[in-house]
């Protein structure tokens, strides 16, 4: 199993800023992120589309739609 699992769980807090969550994902070259709080609790997960809309809010979804939804 340790051949697919990393030994070092890298992971941000919640007050951590978008610099940092960019940076970790670089230099671990990961998509997301576990979210925990002081206790170890995780909370959330960040996810590399997560940082692309926080810094450029024109990469959300409702921008890009092009027809109605199906009803």
């Amino acid at each position: 199993m340790s051949d697919i699992c990393s030994r070092e769980l890298a992971t941000v807090r919640p007050t951590d800023s978008v610099g940092t969550v960019v940076r970790v994902m670089r230099e671990k070259a990961i998509r997301r992120l576990p979210v925990v709080e002081e206790s170890g609790e995780v909370i959330g997960v960040v996810s590399l589309g997560d940082v692309a809309v926080e810094r450029e809010p024109a990469f959300g979804a409702g921008r890009y739609q092009c027809s109605p939804a199906n009803v």
